[in-house]
């Protein structure tokens, strides 16, 4: 049995600019590497390490599952952790090395390895990457939601954050195939030119988890003192029927389930548009490394030119609709594309506007919302699960992602994709490039729809939390409170 005292959630007004700037930073650490894999992981399986598509896609499939399975764990270790230093960011310290190190081997093909051997090899790593990620990931999230409980500064510091996030897509979806070309011309091979990209980007990584953990000290939840009466030889099966019990429950809040639902197709959509991506630029479009690295500029440019509308309409209107609005007009425009195709570079640019008004508001605003339900739970529940929260809505995140990747690879290979080594020049057959097409437009819209559906349930709006938040304070004082302002919440 665990006895827990009660815990005050900070509730800093403003946020000082040297704390958001390093918790933006922070998200850099994530998305870099996290985008370098959705973008390219797949085409680096299919057309470096020459794995068939298939098979690679079985392959980011099964890591990224382990990466959702972990969620939960991880996430129920990291609100249960004692220590003076917190509880989030001496894991985010422990994680970042190892999480730069796997992403190094992640990029590493080992020439003289068969096939097979390389599927094994390659599914090992990314096992353990995902592993180190999550560790350093679920914490980090975490600690976006204890830094502060006012509705609309949530909202500010994930702006924060989706500047960051957008950067770093700018540099992973631009930076790769610039960078292999640079290795390339200078004689290496195109296995070489990833594994350059690697040790860039493992280097960038950590200096900017190491730089968050050092700005954001002092802006963590009080340290949750506890004493534990369980025997040795049970806390494992304790802490796991813990993790259950404690998904379960949050999974019960009406505001989880919603949110939740939307997480997981948007996700898949995400992942759908993005690894498909670069395979539509180079064998539907026939652009060189170098146009495509101009169209993912183009992309990461067009999400950061996004930002100041997501700022400005998340607080002027309430998040939920514009989260919702947002990703079915991106959806249904993206969608009407399957149709006319891409004649002409006005067209994709078009396109890719739609694309990243979808992805901007989802990747701002679905963590401040998720944030939101911390209190509703402590409310519900009495309980302070924000790092079981987070690992809910990642664990849905990951596990949409990983079947939209693996569903590529599955398409492509059934449609006749030509898997290569990178040093020839392969054209796709015409029931390939049409399947590119697909998982570009129709299937990434369908899947977009659905979540902005499952997002228009989500009851959790400004003046419910303002109310609930009122009622929360008033409980934890044991005054009277009325729930009649969010009972639509309960």
């Amino acid at each position: 049995m665990h006895t827990r005292r009660p815990v005050t959630l900070h509730t800093f007004n403003k946020l000082p600019l040297h704390v958001k700037l390093g918790y933006a930073i922070g998200q850099m650490a994530d998305s870099l590497a996290y985008n370098l894999f959705y973008v390219f992981y797949l085409f680096f399986l299919t057309n470096v390490a020459s794995i068939p598509a298939a098979q690679a896609g079985t392959i980011v499939l099964i890591a990224v599952i382990w990466d959702a399975v972990a969620d939960p764990l991880v996430g129920q270790f990291s609100d249960n952790i004692c220590s003076h230093w917190g509880r989030r960011r001496p894991l985010m310290l422990a994680a970042i090395l190892p999480y730069t190190l796997l992403l190094l081997l992640l990029y590493t093909d080992i020439s003289s390895l068969s096939t097979n051997q390389k599927t094994v090899y390659f599914t090992i790593i990314a096992i353990l990457f995902w592993s180190a990620y999550k560790i350093y990931v679920i914490p980090f999230y975490t600690l976006g939601a204890e830094m502060t409980n006012n509705f609309d500064e949530r909202t500010s510091l994930r702006v924060w954050a989706g500047y960051a996030l957008n950067a770093a897509v700018l540099v992973s979806s631009c930076a790769p195939p610039l960078i292999v070309k640079w290795i390339v011309d200078h004689g290496f091979s195109v296995s070489s030119g990833w594994h350059g990209v690697s040790v860039i980007f493992a280097v960038l990584t950590l200096l900017s988890g190491l730089t968050c953990w050092f700005l954001t000290r002092g802006y963590e939840l009080p340290v949750r003192h506890k004493t534990s009466r369980i025997h040795s030889r049970n806390r494992l099966l304790v802490f796991i029927r813990e993790v259950i019990s404690n998904m379960i429950e949050i999974w019960r809040l009406s505001s989880s389930k919603f949110l939740g639902a939307s997480v997981f197709f948007w996700s898949a959509a995400y992942a759908l548009s993005t690894g498909a991506l670069y395979y539509l630029f180079l064998n539907n479009m026939a652009y060189s490394e170098k146009d495509a690295a101009i169209c993912f500029l183009i992309y990461s440019l067009l999400a950061l030119a996004w930002l100041p509308a997501v700022n400005y309409t998340a607080q002027k209107f309430d998040k939920r609709n514009v989260y919702y609005l947002s990703m079915l007009i991106s959806s249904i425009g993206t969608g009407i594309f399957f149709f006319c195709g891409f004649p002409n570079r006005t067209m994709l640019i078009i396109f890719l506007i739609l694309l990243q008004l979808g992805n901007s508001y989802f990747w701002t605003i679905y963590y401040s919302m998720m944030y939101d339900i911390s209190e509703l739970d402590d409310f519900i529940n009495n309980k302070r699960r924000e790092g079981a929260i987070t690992a809910l809505m990642s664990f849905l995140q990951k596990f949409g992602s990983a079947l939209a990747i693996w569903f590529i690879g599955f398409y492509l290979e059934k449609h006749g994709y030509i898997s290569s080594t990178g040093q020839e020049t392969i054209i796709q057959p015409p029931l390939a490039q049409q399947a590119i097409l697909e998982l570009n437009t129709w299937i990434h819209a369908l899947a977009g729809i659905i979540a902005a559906l499952c997002a228009i349930g989500y009851p959790l709006t400004r003046s419910r939390y303002q109310a609930l938040l009122t009622a929360l304070k008033a409980k934890k004082e044991q005054q009277p409170y009325t729930t009649s302002n969010f009972k639509q919440l309960l």
